[in-house]
């Protein structure tokens, strides 16, 4: 296991969270006070992302997938919205630390 690798995702992970849960409680939770229930559709799509990077503390390979899909879910909501500017901003980080996760279970790097 690559501690390096695993501590890298464990801390981008973080600073990802913690963008999460800014734009939530900047954006989201103002709109939410005042009616318009847009954002609440974004927010399941997130859940997965979440739940991988929790679980990726104690198993890494697994909470890798799990935060794979979850970016892929999370990127597919924008594309379905057109706005592929924010399936990147969101999806894009989410997926390469999944993938660093992953990468922190192998032995060998090739």
């Amino acid at each position: 296991m690559h501690k390096g690798l695993k501590w890298f995702a464990r801390i981008a992970g973080l600073v990802l969270t913690a963008f999460f849960m800014v734009f939530f409680a900047g954006e989201g939770l103002p709109e939410i006070m005042k009616g318009n229930g847009e954002l609440t559709y974004f927010l399941p799509f997130c859940i997965p992302t979440f739940v991988g990077f929790l679980l990726a503390w104690f198993r890494p390979y697994a909470g890798g997938i799990i935060m794979i899909l979850g970016a892929l879910l999370l990127g597919s909501y924008f594309v379905y919205h057109a706005d592929f500017k924010m399936a990147m901003v969101f999806g894009i980080p989410a997926l390469l630390i999944g993938l660093t996760f992953i990468a922190s279970v192998h032995k060998k790097l090739v």
